[in-house]
């Protein structure tokens, strides 16, 4: 279960360009959830999913995950809990653009601090896994928007984490590919994974469970 509680985020503190991007926010996301975190651009939403995803730390409140604290702890423990725990799809894919695809798949279980067998097999497992297994070889600055957000998510998924967040997936996407990544992520939620996506896409989001709305760094609404 994600779990945060009175969290605030502040930028630049005690500085004269001092800015409070969270304002003790609160909610709970229960284990194998698929919800949308909306609000318009700068409204918080992003800042609210790095800290999710232990990229961003914050000033106050608690964030914690499965029952554990995350806060102040040492930059090879946040790693970890990301490696394990945490599968992160970004807007623009945030691919190598010369690796070919299970390359980039790769990528999470070659910093993985755990001595993982059969590599490759697991990384083509997960391209399969997204429907792309015939790419595996192709370099990433070879394929469409939609085939690389294929790999960006079999990416966050060969580690087998418990939640995948999900930062605008389908941002740079045509209306049919998006409507084939949504369609993904629901078939990933329906295997028991959590997935939190961070949009500004109506039509997106009410393909969601559940949609947590933010404003101007505050949470003004849950809906189911």
């Amino acid at each position: 279960m994600i779990k945060i509680e009175n969290v605030t985020k502040i930028y630049n503190p005690k500085r004269s360009n001092e800015f409070e991007a969270l304002h003790s926010v609160s909610a709970e996301i229960q284990d194998g959830e698929l919800v949308a975190i909306i609000g318009r651009s700068g409204a918080g939403k992003s800042t609210l999913l790095h800290i999710l995803a232990c990229i961003d730390s914050y000033q106050e409140g608690e964030y914690s995950i499965d029952g554990t604290l995350i806060k102040d702890l040492s930059e090879r423990q946040y790693a970890k809990i990301r490696n394990e725990k945490i599968g992160m799809v970004m807007q623009d894919f945030a691919l190598v653009e010369d690796f070919t695809a299970l390359e980039n798949v790769m990528i999470p279980l070659n910093f993985s601090k755990k001595k993982i067998k059969g590599k490759k097999e697991k990384a083509f497992a997960a391209l399969r896994s997204v429907g792309i297994e015939e790419l595996a070889k192709k370099p990433c600055n070879k394929l469409s928007g939609g085939q690389k957000q294929r790999v960006a998510i079999a990416r966050a998924i060969v580690n087998e984490p418990s939640m995948i967040l999900a930062d605008e997936p389908t941002g740079a996407l045509d209306t049919k590919t998006s409507a084939e990544i949504m369609e993904l992520f629901k078939a990933l939620n329906k295997q028991g994974r959590t997935v939190v996506i961070v949009t500004h896409d109506m039509s997106v989001a009410e393909q969601c469970e559940r949609i947590i709305e933010i404003s101007d760094g505050n949470i003004v609404s849950f809906s189911q």
